[in-house]
């Protein structure tokens, strides 16, 4: 594809499937494969150009994008929704599914927690494969990590995970998986500033954040029902686990956050706030276009 030089797959070139893993698989329809690269080019591919240098979207971008329309399902009884490997390659599944522009308010949320966050999780491990992790990025939680036992070591109706400094559960199989798991929830996750909800009016705004504290809890509400704040994420998060545990898990959070921010600067020359302003000025849009015809 031209301007990115991408190889695209959906023909299923036996050579491009990873059957080590992925054995029992389906190939997307043509319909449903236009829609998923639409979709990539403008999630992806279009707020990436726009921010980032030049030479990242040459160098640090997948080069072959391999679409599988079933999905593949481990030993463990989770599923595989998309995979990266060599730092250039990224194959992605369940794309007979997919409803890019669903105004389905559960649909949506169900979107920016899975397709959404799995393109940005891969992406970021093509970063991570070419770029190394920073060391104090695994201190952080090294004696927390679960390895294979991470699916049943957390609450999810509690979200204990979070206390451990972790944004999602799978964020505690190894450290890899932490780092681009927290990438690509930082991308997808709104913020309290997208409320435009803020005040002067002390009455109005009892916690001191500067918002108006009725208007942000009528468009939290609304926002739940759809996605996920990194705000609300924190304060969840704001607690301990284990009472000797150094860190809260927002601190935690904060420290990664921290450390993410100086990764793409230093290793990419990106802008992280500005790169997920981008994507989330994109990500607005999703419901009023339309992905079922050639735009590229």
């Amino acid at each position: 594809t031209i301007p990115y030089n991408v190889n695209i797959n959906y023909r299923y070139p036996e050579n491009d499937i990873n059957r080590n893993q992925f054995t029992y698989v389906t190939p997307p329809s043509t319909q449903k494969a236009l829609e998923m690269v639409n979709l990539i080019d403008y999630m992806y591919y279009q707020p990436y150009s726009k921010v980032v240098p030049k030479k990242f979207m040459q160098e640090y971008v997948t080069k072959q994008i391999t679409l599988i329309g079933s999905y593949a399902y481990a030993r463990n009884g989770g599923t595989y929704n998309g995979l990266a490997t060599a730092g250039i390659r990224l194959e992605l599944l369940g794309v007979n599914y997919i409803e890019p522009n669903t105004h389905d308010d559960s649909k949506r949320k169900d979107m920016d927690n899975n397709l959404l966050r799995l393109i940005y999780h891969e992406t970021s491990h093509i970063l991570e494969q070419n770029k190394q992790i920073p060391p104090e990025y695994e201190k952080l939680c090294a004696a927390e990590y679960k390895g294979g036992s991470w699916t049943r070591s957390w609450n999810l109706n509690t979200q204990n995970y979070l206390k451990s400094g972790f944004i999602s559960p799978y964020s505690s199989d190894n450290v890899h998986e932490d780092f681009v798991e927290f990438i690509a929830h930082y991308i997808v996750f709104y913020q309290k500033n997208q409320c435009g909800c803020e005040t002067t009016d002390a009455t109005a705004d009892t916690d001191g954040d500067g918002l108006d504290d009725a208007a942000y809890t009528a468009w939290k509400t609304q926002i739940l029902r759809r996605g996920f704040i990194w705000e609300e994420a924190l304060a969840t998060a704001d607690g301990k686990n284990k009472t000797d545990a150094q860190y809260t898990g927002k601190e935690i959070l904060l420290k990664k956050l921290e450390i993410v921010k100086n990764y793409f600067s230093q290793e990419f020359g990106v802008d992280l706030e500005k790169l997920r302003k981008e994507v989330q000025a994109h990500h607005v849009n999703l419901p009023n276009l339309n992905f079922s015809t050639y735009n590229w």
